[in-house]
């Protein structure tokens, strides 16, 4: 049997001293001192084989391009004093020669004419292990012609072997190596590699390490994979406070005071135009304005000749100061004011909106607390208020409605997810597209009409969650 191990496929790469063996292929009881040939590479000397991770260490780090997945074959050649022998026979063979035709051992120096004339077969060609040493069958030890047993190779290392700079008394198992640059394999790359998929829900589960990145274009979010849970990252651009003017709030100059001279605005009407500001302008609803116009004793902006205004008011800007209405407050000092109510009771008329890129304001959640209608067929479950669940429900009047007749002109963003739809729902009263859902699933709707949910066209059978209901409106810039 030869002893010589053939490896039908090895990876060698620039700058590494290591040999991966890519198959099953055993590398036990690797002689030190053996020769490897890799692809018809020259030879190249093994100092240590590695069965677990079934790697071959050369002794000198292999440059060149890399080979990947080639054949090898490694060839033990016998006990490092076997070599050392050799050589040292050869050296003194080259001794000799010098010291018989040149000047003296370890130099060649001149070489009579008859040498030149007749030279000895030794100096025309490389000579042979048998010119040299002998039969090398005579030379070599027993392990040198076969593959040797484990126990024949193997031993206890003595204190005296080991280098100088290894702790003897704690580490004596522990060998010095070139520290390895072990390369990704492509399955750990694609591992790493964060996946991009949409998703209709939120994710809940636990990621467990993965990298994955999901995108829901129902309610604008991005989630982030962590080790154990998810990370949402916020799509808002910029986040304000409007003070939404309700029917009877006014704002009142301090001290009975009044103002004459001149008056601009920015504001947004959201159901009586321009009635209630200052001279009554003609101005459309949910629309943003600028306008300017020229004041006598006026005390308080609101209301005006018994006409009260509905809406939005961004700033407001006098002869004597001027001021943006973004923060929360009661007191105007910069305009000598403060909000108060012509009737009914006060509270605070301010809203966070939150600027998304499709460039609207976008509210808090106004899901009523309590709704202003709802059909025989229709039940809330008491649990969970925003869950509803419609029966067999066939008269186009029998519905779902969250507010009063002053919010039909608004505009909301409705996000709903329906479980189960015997037909297709209708969400306005006007029962028309887009504003109609026809499957179970997730759903983001924009209407401008009254939100009235019913069945679109023949019964409806289901049962969705209203996850979030907000006001819509345009940027002013």
């Amino acid at each position: 049997m030869s002893a010589v191990r053939e490896f039908p496929s090895v990876t060698l790469t620039n700058n590494s001293n290591l040999v991966q063996i890519n198959t099953n292929d055993s590398n036990f009881s690797v002689v030190p001192g053996s020769v490897i040939v890799v692809a018809g590479d020259r030879p190249r000397v093994v100092i240590s084989g590695d069965t677990v991770n079934r790697t071959l260490t050369l002794s000198i780090a292999y440059i060149g391009d890399d080979i990947v997945e080639k054949s090898a074959a490694l060839i033990p050649l016998g006990q490092n004093d076997a070599l050392l022998s050799a050589m040292t026979s050869l050296t003194e063979a080259q001794n000799g020669l010098a010291e018989a035709y040149g000047n003296g051992p370890g130099t060649v120096g001149e070489i009579s004419f008859s040498m030149i004339v007749d030279p000895p077969v030794t100096a025309t060609q490389w000579p042979t292990w048998v010119q040299v040493q002998g039969d090398i069958n005579e030379v070599l030890p027993e392990t040198a012609k076969r593959f040797p047993n484990f126990p024949e190779i193997g031993g206890k290392v003595s204190v005296e072997q080991l280098p100088d700079d290894i702790d003897t008394d704690n580490k004596r198992t522990q060998a010095l190596s070139p520290p390895l640059k072990r390369e990704p394999s492509i399955s750990q790359i694609l591992t790493d590699y964060p996946t991009l998929k949409s998703t209709e829900v939120r994710p809940t589960e636990s990621p467990n390490n993965k990298r994955m990145i999901r995108f829901d274009d129902v309610r604008g979010e991005v989630h982030i994979a962590l080790t154990d849970r998810w990370f949402t990252i916020p799509t808002t651009i910029a986040s304000r406070s409007f003070p939404v003017f309700y029917r009877g709030l006014i704002l009142r100059f301090n001290n009975n005071s009044s103002y004459t001279g001149n008056i601009k605005m920015r504001v947004y009407p959201m159901g009586t135009g321009g009635l209630g500001l200052p001279n009554n302008p003609t101005l459309a609803n949910h629309q943003w304005h600028e306008y300017e116009t020229s004041v006598t004793n006026l005390y308080k902006i609101g209301e005006f000749n018994s006409e009260y205004f509905e809406g939005i008011i961004e700033y407001i800007e006098l002869d004597s100061g001027w001021h943006q209405f973004d923060v929360n407050q009661s007191d105007v000092g910069s305009l000598n004011a403060k909000f108060d109510t012509a009737f009914g009771t006060f509270r605070s008329p301010f809203r966070t909106f939150y600027q998304k890129a499709d460039g609207y304001w976008y509210s808090e959640d106004m899901f009523p607390a309590n709704l202003h209608s709802i059909g025989a067929s229709w039940a809330q479950d008491s649990q969970n208020p925003r869950v509803f669940t419609v029966t067999d429900a066939e008269d186009g009047n029998d519905g779902l409605r969250f507010f009063s007749d002053s919010f039909d002109d608004f505009e909301f963003e409705l996000v709903i997810v329906a479980e189960y739809l015997s037909h297709a729902l209708a969400l306005t009263i006007s029962n028309s597209s887009p504003n109609k859902i026809y499957y179970a699933g997730s759903g983001r709707y924009i209407t401008n009409e009254r939100i009235f949910f019913k069945r679109a066209g023949t019964t409806v059978t289901g049962a969705l969650t209203v996850e979030s209901i907000k006001m819509r409106i345009p940027h002013y810039g």
